[in-house]
């Protein structure tokens, strides 16, 4: 079993996250924390020693299995990963899109 991590920001340059064990099951934190990098280091401190991995999610956005070390040591740098696989998912689904409009386009203007 792997915990479940949800980051989300609250207002511009203030994020807080959630803890659980399932996505239904989450405990919400009632501390805010100036960047989601803090939130990445504050979880991984808490969950270091019972977990070797944690689910990550990005404002409901599941962005996969990652280990809970890299919380503690790197958390720019994970989080800079993180944020690209945002950007990866966002474009996978809107290429599709895209493609439809453009296709949609083709077929009103014969």
């Amino acid at each position: 079993m792997q915990p479940i991590l949800d980051i989300r920001s609250v207002q511009p340059d203030l994020y807080t996250y959630s803890l659980g064990a399932a996505a239904e099951g989450v405990l919400p934190r009632d501390d805010f924390f100036e960047t989601a990098e803090r939130c990445l280091q504050d979880a991984g401190e808490g969950l270091f020693l019972y977990f070797d991995r944690v689910q990550i999610s990005f404002a409901g956005f599941a962005l996969g299995s990652y280990p809970v070390a890299r919380m503690v040591e790197d958390p720019m740098g994970l989080f800079r990963e993180l944020m690209a696989r945002i950007e990866s998912i966002y474009r996978s689904r809107a290429l599709p899109r895209r493609r439809a409009q453009a296709w949609r386009e083709r077929l009103n203007s014969a």
